[in-house]
């Protein structure tokens, strides 16, 4: 039985800007190497627990109520500097808008190594870039993507980029927010059968959050409906 490596109980998100919270009492499980998925129509609030997650919602004018457990921490109420040493080193995300993981006067390279740079204090410039070229090839991208700038890609491309960032740090969830929306059909499949591989090469486990029940029956182990 796999073990389990994040816990929603009686979860409850929403902004102080509204009366009714986004989601109310969400009781959920990820096991270890497990693929869930949130499903749902858009405006019905997995977006708002990807936040909850990520330790976002405060700074979106947001709450969070109830238990959320990351390997039996609790991540609720963790300070701002207690949230840094999970937020993309242990639990990271590919947001829903691919051209949102990069800044655009930046080349790709740049921007994977500048996180290096800061989360890793890896100091030989060399040693870096070997690490971002072995990525690109782990995402089937050309290392020569990486002196490119974010408008310069194709959405598929970018996508596989916005998704090589999320793993830099080889995090142990990786959540994916409509990871595949805008994508044509072979682009989709292309990316979907990736993220399989990383998932079975890295033991991670990924948070899928999705409106396409195709998608969330082919290529998710679980889902739960919202």
């Amino acid at each position: 039985m796999e073990q389990t490596i994040l816990e929603a109980k009686n979860l409850t998100v929403g902004y102080v800007s509204n009366a009714r919270p986004a989601v109310a009492g969400l009781d959920f499980t990820l096991g270890e190497g497990e693929t869930l998925c949130l499903h749902g129509q858009s405006g019905c609030g997995k977006s708002s627990v990807v936040w909850a997650v990520m330790g976002m919602m405060e700074a979106l004018g947001g709450y969070v109520q109830g238990s959320l457990r990351y390997r039996d921490n609790e991540l609720i109420g963790l300070s701002e500097k207690e949230y840094d040493s999970i937020r993309w080193k242990e639990i990271a995300l590919v947001p829903q808008s691919s051209m949102s993981s990069f800044n655009p006067v930046y080349r790709i390279g740049k921007t994977l190594d500048e996180m290096l740079c800061l989360q890793n204090q890896i100091k030989a410039k060399n040693e870096r870039r070997d690490i971002c070229m072995e990525l690109m090839e782990l995402v089937r991208l050309s290392p020569n993507i990486l002196d490119s700038y974010p408008h310069e890609l194709s959405g598929g491309m970018r996508q596989r980029a916005a998704i090589a960032l999320a793993i830099l740090l080889h995090p142990r969830i990786l959540i994916l927010d409509e990871a595949t929306t805008g994508l044509d059909v072979l682009v989709e499949a292309d990316i979907l059968w990736m993220l399989k591989k990383l998932r079975m090469q890295k033991n991670m486990s990924m948070l899928f959050i999705s409106h396409d029940t195709r998608i969330a029956n082919a290529f998710c182990d679980r889902r739960i409906e919202f």
